[in-house]
């Protein structure tokens, strides 16, 4: 199987429903080698939260040194981003491999009529262990998909238990009660393993405390063995500090917005203090760094400053709720223009009712596909304009984003909520098109293959950056190639008030591997906005390496750059074999892809839009953005405005000796 014919299985098992039980899950792990007992485990139920918990604990522990694996659903963009490790998705050419490796088990196991068919779920979980156990992975932080008790990834023996915020869902399934929900919750429990409880209703939490006792497994309470106290938040993140029995976290911070992601975080110290108990090496400092870097995309996931895009997955009333509540402190005195679909088995008067509440417009749609089918845009317009809000209905959701687009300017404020399935359809168009520049962390690395156009682009970038009255360095890492680097136009950029970092002084010109230990101002000024030009191909891109640290640890996008006229990235195949081998190189991530195909001055409109295509094609494969397209300036009229990406106009400053005289 190919990598669709992978997914278009897995979605032929969603006709089997949601079958509760561990039989086929045990059966899958028997005839797979019992790959989950291969690593340590933390497991994590819940309602709201256990996701953003998850993405925590797993963020620490690979700031911890370890290689972990990290099990979620539902997925944003791709299936494959629900099985991760050392943050990365499985690649799609693995999953194929896995899932052809896997279906005659799965015909064994569905052909057993005590058995019947496993499920989606359960093959997906299958899947995620097998995984884990080829990449040698030392922990995986499972996320369960439904409930607890019977839930596919309850077959586990876990180190630590976690159970974040409980609230009613799945009732048909579940229970009708918070008591019973809870029941199910809790049946993640193992004898005398430690479980670590969010903040509960105290109906919910009884229940858990009695089966926690039950099986004599140690229970570490919010409220009573966590303590959270606040200290600031901005919608840069927030400042809190955690204390868990006698011992005090201070000083942690989390990039994520919302009060519910600090008591999310809580739980998260409360799971690494447990495994710190039990013997695993954690210290304070990598605590601190998981924190402060982790990710978890589309929950109230700010895109964009100007306008300000917001992107929240809250499917539910209670996660609508908290969204309604966080909203003031984010959007201040902005208009709100809110994109809302929500599937058919949601509380939708609830939500629809708690969206009105800070909802100037409302722009009712759809996701393209969800598991239980979408609300009629109509009817969601029909119980905005019951609830006093102007509105409309736009059915295809891109549509609709770009009417949103459209309506706030750059003074108003896009919300885009009401189902993960929306969520993922349009993050990654907003990513391309929300905003005349992407929003980006404050260290920017631009790779590539040889003659990309890499330099170009950096020193474009970091005028862009000057423009907006920023701080701003250019660091010219490019020690392989003696031509065409940043610090041949440092003057120039001098002039603009942009710095230009390269060699030790008095060795600028010199055709040595030399970098100015000035360097280190790009990780320790927190005002300084750091460009980082590197040389072309893993070659060049290895340099990055030796500071892979500072990088993780201050936060980076590293963009890169495809000219599809270059030998080795004409097409996605080539430009993703280059984009690995930069990646396995630099120890680092690819954020986002930027598009610059050129032939220098023979350039043509079609060269620039079949690269913009080819860019797009292989970000859809990597499910990364295609943050921005590049073009002279002689050529962006005959380019249109109708590009699905940003535009960066480029002036050009490296140029042969012999055209550099005038």
């Amino acid at each position: 199987m190919n990598y669709e014919e992978a997914i278009a299985f897995l979605r032929e098992l969603g006709k089997f429903g949601i079958h509760v039980g561990l039989e086929r899950s045990l059966a899958l792990s028997r005839e797979t080698g019992k790959p989950e007992q291969s690593f340590s485990i933390v497991h994590v139920a819940g309602t709201n939260g256990k996701g953003s918990a998850s993405a925590m604990i797993d963020s620490v522990l690979r700031a911890g040194g370890f290689r972990v694996g990290l099990y979620t659903s539902p997925h944003l963009s791709s299936y494959n981003e629900r099985i991760r490790v050392g943050g990365r998705p499985i690649s799609k050419a693995r999953l194929a491999e896995l899932m052809t490796q896997l279906r005659p088990i799965f015909e064994k196991i569905a052909g057993d009529p005590e058995l019947g068919s496993p499920t989606e779920f359960e093959m997906g979980t299958a899947l995620a262990f097998l995984h884990f156990a080829c990449e040698k992975v030392e922990f995986a932080v499972v996320e369960v998909g439904l409930g607890g008790r019977l839930d596919s990834t309850n077959i586990v023996m876990p180190k630590v238990s976690a159970i974040t915020k409980i609230s009613l869902e799945h009732t048909s399934i579940l229970g009708n009660t918070l008591e019973e929900i809870a029941q199910e919750k809790a049946g993640i429990i193992k004898k005398g393993v430690p479980v670590v409880v969010g903040r509960q209703d105290p109906s919910a939490l009884q229940v858990i405390e009695e089966t926690a006792a039950m099986r004599s497994s140690p229970a570490i309470l919010f409220g009573r063995d966590i303590e959270l106290h606040k200290k600031c938040k901005s919608v840069e993140g927030q400042c809190f500090s955690v204390r868990v029995a006698d011992r005090i976290y201070d000083s942690l911070e989390i990039p994520l917005i919302g009060a519910h992601q600090v008591d999310n975080a809580a739980v998260a110290v409360g799971v690494i203090d447990a495994l710190r108990q039990l013997g695993v090496d954690i210290e304070d400092g990598q605590l601190k760094t998981g924190l402060r870097l982790v990710s978890w995309p589309g929950r109230l996931e700010i895109l964009q400053r100007q306008p300000l895009v917001l992107v929240d997955g809250a499917h539910n009333a209670d996660g609508v709720r908290r969204l309604r509540e966080a909203i003031p402190e984010i959007v201040g005195e902005r208009p709100v223009t809110a994109v809302v679909g929500i599937s058919r088995d949601k509380p939708v008067e609830e939500m629809v009712c708690e969206i009105s509440k800070f909802a100037d417009s409302f722009i009712a749609t759809e996701a393209l596909s969800s598991r239980s089918g979408m609300t009629d845009p109509y009817h969601l317009l029909d119980l905005a304009q019951r609830n006093g809000v102007r509105a409309e209905a736009v059915s295809d959701p891109f549509k609709a984003v770009d009417r949103g687009l459209e309506e706030v300017g750059n003074s108003g404020a896009l919300v885009v909520s009401g189902s993960i399935y929306l969520v993922g359809n349009v993050r990654r168009y907003l990513l391309q098109t929300a905003g005349e520049f992407p929003m980006s962390h404050r260290v920017v690395i631009f790779v590539g293959a040889f003659g990309s156009g890499k330099t170009e682009i950096a020193l474009n970038y970091a005028k862009h950056l000057r423009a907006t009255g920023k701080e701003v360095a250019v660091i010219d890492f490019d020690i392989v190639n003696p031509y065409f680097r940043s610090r041949e136009v440092a003057s120039v950029m001098k002039d603009l008030g942009i710095c230009v970092i390269s060699s030790g002084p008095g060795l600028e010109a010199a055709d040595l591997p030399s970098i100015s230990p000035t360097v280190l101002r790009a990780f320790q000024d927190p005002a300084l906005q750091a460009v980082f030009d590197v040389g072309g191909d893993p070659v060049g891109a290895k340099t990055l390496s030796g500071f892979r640290r500072h990088l993780k640890t201050v936060g980076y996008d590293m963009y890169f750059v495809v000219n599809t006229n270059r030998p080795f990235t004409q097409d996605v195949a080539g430009a993703l074999a280059m984009l690995e081998s930069i990646e396995t190189a630099s120890q680092l991530s690819v954020t986002g892809i930027v598009s610059n195909t050129h032939l220098g001055k023979d350039t043509k409109p079609d060269d620039i839009l079949r690269g913009i295509e080819i860019s797009e094609s292989l970000g859809s494969e990597l499910d990364l953005p295609l943050v921005f397209a590049c073009a002279g300036r002689d050529i962006v009229e005959s380019v249109g405005n109708s590009l699905r990406t940003r535009l960066l106009r480029l002036d050009l400053h490296m140029r042969p000796p012999w055209e550099r005289i005038s």
